[in-house]
């Protein structure tokens, strides 16, 4: 299954999701998306600006010293819920998405974790 096809299955099975993107970290570039809403590139290129900047954050050193290498970040927002997980295995490799409040996060962050497993597995 190619990436966009990926990205495509977890919209339909999370509607909470509005945006699925799967990015390069490294380059600071969102490679594919699917979503419910029109994202313009600028958005896209923003969500991967933060996903960035939650990983590269200062901050996160106290965390890698007491639980080691953080791949996963949640940001909360007044009306949505930004959530950026990376590969174990490769690190620039991220799905980054935009989410209702109401969507079922730990099912979520499992099912990512999963399709990124696939995707960087292939």
């Amino acid at each position: 299954m190619g990436v966009v096809d990926s990205l495509g299955d977890l919209i339909k099975a999370y509607p909470m999701a509005r945006v699925v993107a799967f990015a390069d970290l490294s380059s600071s570039m969102i490679l594919a998306s699917k979503g419910a809403e029109d994202v313009t590139q600028e958005h896209l290129d923003l969500l991967c600006r933060q996903a960035r900047a939650s990983f590269d954050d200062p901050l996160f050193s106290l965390s890698v010293d007491a639980f080691g290498e953080p791949h996963g970040a949640i940001v909360l927002g007044e009306d949505s819920l930004r959530v950026f997980l990376r590969s174990e295995t490769e690190p620039a490799d991220a799905i980054c998405c935009i989410c209702d409040h109401s969507i079922d996060l730990a099912a979520f962050v499992a099912r990512i974790r999963e399709t990124l497993d696939g995707m960087a597995g292939g």
